[in-house]
């Protein structure tokens, strides 16, 4: 039997760095912002960080990016989540190398367990030539 894990946090980040000996985690440059070069953008690269509880056995998980334009789903990838001990923290690093943002606006980064949503986070894209 499995069961949901619940989202303390979830960050949208350029990398996530893993301490090798401790296993302690660092976000690095977190963003709510993307500049992009051109419209539609190239494979955008970054990371969607997420500390998780509560999960028990496996779980299937979902990154889902949106743009909140008109809720279209531009981005979605699946992995299945082992959690051995609800009382256990957990951190879910999931590289995105391949998101091509097709318009600025407002973007939702959703992560769904089991087909539950269980967290998201927005954030804005813009093309350098809209910048003042």
């Amino acid at each position: 039997m499995s069961q949901r894990p619940v989202v303390v946090g979830l960050l949208l980040c350029e990398q996530v760095i893993v301490e090798e000996r401790t296993r302690n985690v660092t976000p690095v440059n977190c963003f709510t912002m993307r500049r992009v070069e051109q419209l539609p953008s190239e494979g955008d690269r970054f990371c969607v960080f997420a500390a998780l509880t509560d999960g028990l056995g496996d779980v299937g998980v979902d990154v889902v990016i949106q743009h909140l334009e008109d809720m279209e789903e531009i981005y979605r990838r699946s992995a299945t989540l082992r959690f051995t001990d609800p009382l256990q923290n957990a951190w879910f690093v999931f590289h995105i190398a391949t998101c091509s943002f097709p318009a600025s606006g407002v973007y939702q980064v959703s992560l769904w367990a089991d087909g539950e949503s269980i967290g998201q986070n927005r954030f804005q894209v813009i093309a350098k030539e809209e910048m003042p």
